[in-house]
């Protein structure tokens, strides 16, 4: 039977299809009045007592001949049925939601999917979705749909799989739901697009460790009694706390945050000390985030799809602490299997504060297998600093104080240059210099 399905399945692939959704594989009956489903018999036996690991069988189906007629590619999967062990095969998604037109409420909805999301983490199952904008309903007034669109745009692009859904006639693209809206949708799925470096990272140790890349607070903060009690808000990898508005009319959000000193990422000069409250201000253009002090964070360029901007800097948003911090960034092929067969590179990055410095250290990479990155490429750091610094080094040698625009101009294609910038208005600090393959040490002199 496995055999059979997989020569089904491969017709659509060589038409151009990429993957599955496997919807329905309770198994579901559009007629479930009518039959009675649980007195049905199965080869393994009643359905009563096998329907979970129906669905897992057809996940482990669908990947394993994938896998046979198309070698050394990546198989997309996902799916509705979860039963354990589905997380070696597919993504697992929420199931319908409901966006307040039929018999949910999609505020209540959109709330719910928050703690669901964090117990399919904590239930080993790291690769989650959600339908944005809640499938079922119709959608009879696009203006009074806008602010729930947004909001739960603006949790899912945390989602380690993010995808806009709706059932029937109704479409969903952002400029449908009024001007605001769709400006807000193309900045945060823009976001989405800049963090993919730092998600991807986390998605490697995922597949290793089980970890989620979405984590409860008591995952990172197992003593915080308070940490354990928090359902709103969560950590995307350890560095990120995102706390999505989940209310119809909220303008702020209270935010219990962990041990430590927080940064707020939409207004970096805000720290907070952590073990207590705050309410956050959250329009409907922001999003409630904070970062760890000393968190680096790689991001990329913005761009239309992965891979569209050849030979792409890669990006260290840099939040400098007194302690020693680091980050190790992984990177693989992107597309074939082979990150199964260890071809990847990590690159370890380091980051310290003093009263008179700031000194930031890239690593030599560490290459396995035969994977290697692009042969030229920049780093273009962006460093969180209160004041204009008096002198920049790179490996000792003086660094040239440009202007920003000059400083970024090409850098995608000119990879000798290097120099800093000063934004006394962000109060970042931008540097930019060549990816040499070996150890770089950046020291600025405040």
């Amino acid at each position: 039977v496995a055999d059979w399905w997989g020569k089904l399945q491969q017709k659509p692939l060589d038409a151009g299809v990429k993957g599955f959704w496997t919807d329905m594989g309770e198994p579901a009956w559009s007629n479930e009045e009518s039959t009675d489903r649980l007195n049905m018999k199965h080869h393994l036996g009643m359905h009563a007592e096998i329907h979970n690991v129906y669905g897992f069988l057809w996940d482990k189906v669908v990947t394993e001949q994938f896998e046979k007629r198309n070698p050394n590619q990546r198989v997309f999967q996902m799916t509705r049925a979860a039963y354990a062990g589905m997380q070696r095969y597919t993504f697992g998604w929420s199931g319908d939601s409901g966006n307040g037109r039929d018999v949910t409420d999609g505020w209540d909805n959109l709330a719910d999917q928050v703690p669901m999301s964090l117990s399919a983490g904590m239930g080993l199952i790291p690769f989650w979705t959600t339908d944005i904008s809640g499938y079922c309903g119709d959608i009879t007034d696009y203006d009074e749909f806008a602010e729930l669109y947004v909001r739960w745009l603006q949790f899912g692009i945390f989602n380690p799989l993010s995808r806009v859904h709706h059932e029937g006639n109704n479409a969903v693209e952002p400029w449908l739901f009024g001007e605001e809206a769709e400006n807000i949708a193309k900045q945060s799925i823009e976001l989405k697009y800049q963090l993919h470096p730092y998600i991807y990272t986390y998605a490697r140790e995922a597949y290793d460790t089980g970890m989620p890349i979405m984590r409860a607070l008591v995952l990172e903060y197992p003593r915080d009694e308070e940490a354990a009690n928090v359902q709103e808000e969560f950590l995307l990898g350890k560095e990120i706390l995102v706390a999505p508005v989940v209310k119809e009319g909220a303008k702020s959000k209270k935010i219990y945050l962990p041990e430590g000193t927080w940064i707020d990422y939409n207004n970096p000069q805000k720290q907070y000390e952590g073990e207590q409250e705050i309410t956050y201000n959250a329009p409907l253009n922001v999003i409630p985030m904070l970062v760890k002090k000393g968190a680096i964070i790689p991001k990329m360029p913005v761009m239309p799809y992965i891979g569209a901007m050849e030979n792409a800097p890669v990006i260290l948003e840099i939040f400098p602490s007194e302690k020693n911090s680091e980050f190790t960034l992984y990177e693989d092929e992107g597309t074939t299997n082979d990150y199964k067969k260890d071809e990847f590179v990590k690159t370890t990055f380091e980051a310290r504060e003093t009263a008179s410095e700031v000194v930031i250290d890239l690593h030599e990479p560490k290459f396995s297998g035969g994977y290697k990155t692009d042969e030229k490429r920049n780093f273009w750091l962006e460093i969180h600093l209160k004041d204009q610094p008096k002198k920049a080094f790179l490996n000792g040698d003086k660094l040239k104080n440009k202007k920003l625009s000059k400083l970024k101009e090409n850098w995608n294609t000119n990879f000798e240059t290097s120099g800093y910038s000063y934004d006394s208005e962000k109060k970042i600090l931008f540097v930019r210099l060549p990816d040499t393959k070996a150890k770089n040490s950046i020291r600025i002199a405040k």
